[in-house]
C-alpha cells in the first residue's frame, strides 16, 4: 500500500467501546494484514494506548497525545493536526482514538480518509449517532464529497439475538456511509481486554467476530485508496463491495428523491439548504 491511510474512531459519547475497537483494529491491521500502524490516543484516559502497550508488536507504534481544549480557538485543532503529522509520519495506517468534543471544529474530521463511529444499539444512542453524523455532513458535505471520505458506523456491544434489529434509518440515504458487522456483547470479553488482541484469542466467538469486523474495515481501506487514486467519490457512488448490503435497510429506495435533489445542491455549491437534513438540524 503506497498511499497512507488515516482513520478516525470517534463518538461524542463515552462507553461505546471506542478505545477497545481502536486498539483491536490496530492489532488486526498490523499483525493479520501486515501494515505498519500508528495509534494516536487523544483521550485523557489513555485506554487504547495502554491496551497496545500490553501487547507490543514491531508493526505497531502507540502514542499518547493529550489536547489542550480552548473555547472559541483553533489551537486545539492545530495541536491535533501536529500530532497527526508527527506520529503518523512513518506509518502506512494511522488510527486516531478521540472522544469528539465541540471544542474541535469539524474541519479536523476532514483530515481522515475513514471515520468510524461506534454506537450501541439502544434507541437513544442510535438517535445520538445519527444526529452527530448528520450535523457533520450538513456542514461539510461538499468537502466530504471532494475528499471521497467514507463513514462507517460500528454497532458495539450488541447481543447476538438482536443483530436483525440494527437499523440506522436516518443514515440510509448517505451513500458514503455504511454499517459495519456488529461487535458482540459477550460477558467474557472484559477478561480478554488486556490478555491479547481479540482476533487471536482462544474464544472462537470473539476472535471470529473481530476477524469479520477487521476484514470489513480493511476492504474499505483498500477500496478508499483505489477511489482516491482515480476520481473523487461522490455521495451517489458507493464502493462495489459484496459485504455492504449486509445490514443496509430498504429505506434507501424511498430517499432517491433526496439524492437527486442533493446533486443539484452540489452543483449550486453553498447557496441552498440540504433538504434531507431534519428541520431541527438546519442552520437558520
Amino acid at each position: 500500500m503506497r498511499d497512507k491511510v488515516k482513520i478516525l474512531i470517534t463518538n461524542q459519547k463515552g462507553g461505546v467501546g471506542k478505545s477497545t475497537i481502536s486498539a483491536n483494529l490496530t492489532g488486526f491491521l498490523a499483525i493479520e494484514k501486515n501494515h505498519k500502524v500508528s495509534l494516536i490516543d487523544f483521550d485523557k484516559q489513555g485506554t487504547s494506548s495502554v491496551l497496545i502497550s500490553k501487547n507490543p508488536h514491531s508493526n505497531i507504534q502507540a502514542y499518547k497525545a493529550g489536547l489542550s481544549y480552548q473555547q472559541n480557538s483553533n489551537y486545539t485543532m492545530l495541536e491535533a493536526r501536529a500530532a497527526l503529522r508527527r506520529y503518523g509520519a512513518h506509518a502506512e495506517i494511522t488510527i486516531a482514538d478521540l472522544t469528539w468534543t465541540f471544542g474541535l471544529p469539524y474541519d479536523f474530521m476532514l483530515d481522515f480518509d475513514i471515520v468510524i463511529v461506534p454506537s450501541s444499539n439502544s434507541k437513544v444512542e442510535i438517535a445520538s449517532t445519527e444526529i452527530f453524523i448528520l450535523e457533520y455532513v450538513q456542514r461539510q458535505m461538499l468537502k466530504i464529497k471532494q475528499n471521497g471520505q467514507i463513514i462507517l458506523v460500528a454497532p458495539s456491544r450488541v447481543d447476538r439475538n438482536q443483530i436483525s434489529e440494527i437499523k440506522f434509518r436516518g443514515l440510509d440515504f448517505l451513500d458514503n456511509c455504511f454499517i459495519c458487522p456488529p461487535i458482540y456483547r459477550i460477558s467474557q470479553i472484559n477478561n480478554e481486554i488486556l490478555n491479547d488482541f481479540w482476533f487471536r484469542i482462544d474464544n472462537g466467538i470473539i476472535s471470529e467476530n473481530m476477524y469479520e469486523f477487521g476484514n470489513f474495515v480493511h476492504e474499505y481501506i483498500l477500496e478508499g485508496k483505489k477511489k482516491k487514486s482515480e476520481a473523487p467519490m461522490t455521495l451517489q457512488s458507493k464502493p462495489p463491495l459484496s459485504s455492504v448490503p449486509l445490514i443496509r435497510s430498504q429505506a434507501q429506495d424511498s430517499q432517491i428523491g433526496f439524492l437527486k435533489q442533493g446533486e443539484s445542491m452540489v452543483a449550486s455549491q453553498e447557496q441552498k439548504e440540504f433538504s434531507f437534513i431534519p428541520p431541527f438540524l438546519r442552520k437558520k
